[in-house]
């Protein structure tokens, strides 16, 4: 085979794996536009706290899983700061990236009595994705509910657990149970956008409303 024809071939089978890859990956962003529908209040308390970042050894409980993963640079992270939860960090959309996330150790609640969960949080301004694990789906896979609370105010935001959908690797997952909210074990968050950027959201407790 002639050198250039090879080289042309090479060029075309790379762009083509380049292009699957990132339609992939942006496909968890579309599916989830318009974020999911909440009740956004600016006061009150939750009936059960689940996660309290009062607790001095909450921030040990969390762990950063970024694009990195899959060859991005976003970074992000969750800290603890004078009792509130930060996830914070910087996306970027260099080698088909454009996510961060973090998530909790495993924990079993026992949410089955609970109508939702509520959040106590403070944005600024983007989307982001409150993740629940659970035994019914496949590993890696998580149910999903999108939330964008405004810009620099506090706020509670109440998701009803019909608003959470199964996702894998970006993709929506068909034939999948609604979420049993009995056998949530884990909690995560993830900002997932197409914007690229530096981020923060601010979360003071999540709890069952």
């Amino acid at each position: 085979m002639p050198r250039f024809l090879m080289l042309t071939m090479i060029v075309v089978v790379s762009t083509v794996a380049a292009m699957f890859a990132f339609l992939i990956f942006f496909s968890d962003v579309q599916a989830s536009e318009p974020p999911a529908t909440v009740t956004a209040q600016t006061q009150g308390e939750p009936m059960t706290y689940l996660i309290d970042f009062q607790d001095p050894g909450e921030a040990n409980r969390w762990r950063a899983i970024n694009d990195s993963v899959m060859g991005g640079v976003s970074r992000g992270g969750l800290a603890v700061e004078d009792g509130i939860g930060v996830f914070r960090g910087e996306t970027s959309l260099e080698n088909n990236g454009g996510f961060a996330s973090v998530r909790r150790d495993p924990e079993a609640f026992d949410l089955s009595d609970a109508p939702g969960l509520a959040l106590h949080v403070r944005g600024d301004g983007r989307t982001y994705q409150l993740r629940l694990y659970t035994g019914q789906l496949p590993e890696g896979a998580a149910y999903r509910a999108s939330f964008q609370p405004p810009a620099g105010e506090w706020q509670r935001v109440e998701v009803s657990w019909h608003d959470f959908e199964a996702v894998f690797r970006g993709r929506l997952l068909e034939g999948m149970p609604p979420l049993d909210p009995a056998g949530v074990d884990q909690v995560g968050l993830m900002i997932v956008d197409r914007q690229a950027g530096p981020f923060r959201l601010e979360v003071a407790w999540l709890g069952a409303p």
